[in-house]
């Protein structure tokens, strides 16, 4: 979408772009975006991971990496 702008100086061009920017971002902000999920609810329902099961978690990542030849020491 293209607009065509009279302005007399580049502060009124520099306006005309803010405006166009604050219509278009406000119409993709209106737009339902079809998530209902409340990712807030579900953060706090997952327990915390621990120490030990994040150090796993990575050594198995990086014994599988290697493996793959992905890195060398």
């Amino acid at each position: 979408m293209s607009a065509t702008v009279n302005a007399k100086s580049p502060v009124e061009a520099r306006m005309a772009r803010l405006r166009a920017m604050n219509e278009a971002t406000q119409a993709f902000m209106a737009q339902p975006d079809g998530i209902t999920r409340d990712f807030t609810k579900e953060k706090y329902e997952q327990p915390e991971p621990d120490f030990d099961n994040l150090t796993a978690e990575l050594r198995k990542i990086d014994t599988e990496m290697r493996a793959a030849g992905e890195y060398d020491d």
